[in-house]
């Protein structure tokens, strides 16, 4: 991945002026734009390091993204400045500020596939690639990839905070085997009632063949089978809204039989000692089979009329009296759409043991989640069910193959999103006496 993104920018070696800068860029921007950019970055003498032309902003226009260092500079500090082209301006919309470890040229820049890419190194084999993209107004993060090294692997991951797509990978250093590797979907949780803001997404879709389980010779495009799920908390519930597209809903199976009806079931995986993904620092030591704190809830959708959802749950932990008696809280509610069908679950947190949201502070608290939806089209061969889920390679007794649930404090966002125009607009609140 960085091998790659290394082929992408245009980077200085060595720093160069900002005269230098301006040749450089003058093929593509006219020189009133280029006096745009000596406008805004700072005035006292100021080193390039690196550079990267193209367009991020979506208009088919050239925009810019600078890394500079303050000449003279004793600190291990870097800017970086994104430039889009505004109706025949270039405009500063997004500053950066980012320590290197040892050489300035551990930030870079680059522009590729409508995104804007910022490398950083972290620390001794530790990298981050943050993905931007401006739309709007609103300059979003749109990716974030890391690497690190753990013991004799590699470790990646990488977030998609607009398609809420994301992986979690293990190479080893040896023979660049891939250990370990799984692919999935993250869902944010807001508190319940909070509005999620213009690039910011909050609702987890799995629509593509890669999310079938089971059955994709039966699946044959999003309007067959596609699966939505939004998440939200308050000082007692976990809620799930689950929306299914689906062409051909059985709600009741033959005979009352719920493995000829179409089903859903959610996973969660609380685990809490410490990485969800593995339990050693052998080389083999994931957590590949069940262990504590395990849920699972079998939903029955009912009939939409007299017929109610019915939630089953199990657990690799013996309940205590408490749980139980939070059990009986659980509720769903299923209802039809012309698309399909709607669930709605309610969850207290008392079942999993927490007298309230588990979160501290400003840290956003992350689990294994899954939602499994069973598709049954014709009820009378049950056989040629579809199965999408949640996370590409989901296997229920493998709870590192889970999907995510991240819980999100009122402080913070899943992912990152600047609209520009927001400062204008208090400004003028403010003059009008707002």
């Amino acid at each position: 991945m960085l091998l790659l993104l290394a082929g992408w920018r245009a980077q200085a070696q060595t720093a160069i002026t900002f005269d230098s800068l301006s040749a450089l860029i003058d093929p593509y921007f006219a020189p009133e734009l280029v006096q745009d950019v000596r406008n805004a970055l700072p005035q006292s003498p100021i080193d390039v390091w690196g550079y990267a032309v193209g367009d991020y902003s979506g208009d088919e226009a050239n925009d810019l993204a600078v890394v500079i260092r303050m000449r003279g500079d004793s600190r291990r500090k870097m800017s970086v400045y994104f430039f889009v082209d505004d109706e025949g301006i270039l405009r500063l919309i997004k500053q950066s500020n980012v320590d290197f470890v040892e050489l300035p040229i551990e930030v870079s820049v680059a522009i590729a596939r409508g995104n804007v890419y910022m490398t950083r190194k972290v620390k001794e084999f530790n990298w981050e690639i943050y993905g931007y993209r401006f739309r709007s107004g609103v300059m979003m993060m749109v990716d974030k990839f890391t690497s690190s090294r753990q013991d004799n692997l590699n470790y990646e991951t990488y977030r998609n905070f607009q398609t809420l797509e994301g992986y979690e990978r293990y190479i080893s250093l040896t023979d660049t085997t891939i250990i370990f590797r799984s692919d999935f979907l993250t869902t944010p949780s807001y508190s319940r009632g909070r509005d999620v803001s213009t690039g910011y997404q909050a609702t987890a879709r799995a629509q593509m063949s890669r999310y079938i389980l089971q059955g994709s010779y039966y699946w044959h495009d999003e309007h067959d089978l596609t699966l939505d799920v939004r998440s939200a908390y308050d000082d007692d519930y976990l809620y799930f809204n689950i929306q299914v597209m689906d062409d051909e809903v059985i709600p009741v199976g033959l005979d009352g039989s719920d493995t000829t009806a179409d089903r859903l079931e959610l996973w969660m995986d609380l685990y809490s000692l410490g990485d969800r993904f593995r339990v050693g620092r052998r080389t083999r030591d994931f957590r590949m089979k069940t262990d504590s704190n395990i849920y699972a809830f079998t939903i029955a959708l009912g009939d939409f009329i007299d017929q109610q959802a019915r939630v089953k749950i199990s657990s690799s932990n013996i309940l205590d009296d408490n749980q139980i008696n939070a059990a009986k809280a659980i509720k769903a509610v299923a209802a039809r759409i012309d698309s399909g069908y709607t669930v709605k679950l309610r969850i207290p947190f008392g079942l999993f043991g927490f007298a309230k949201p588990p979160l501290e502070g400003d840290e956003m608290t992350k689990f294994g989640m899954n939602v499994i939806v069973h598709d049954i089209d014709n009820p009378y061969r049950p056989e040629e069910a579809t199965t999408i889920t949640t996370s590409q390679n989901f296997e229920k007794t493998k709870p590192a193959t889970f999907g995510a649930i991240v819980l999100v404090p009122d402080s913070q966002y899943y992912g990152e999103s600047t609209n520009i125009f927001l400062g204008e607009l208090k400004e003028r609140l403010q003059d009008v006496g707002f």
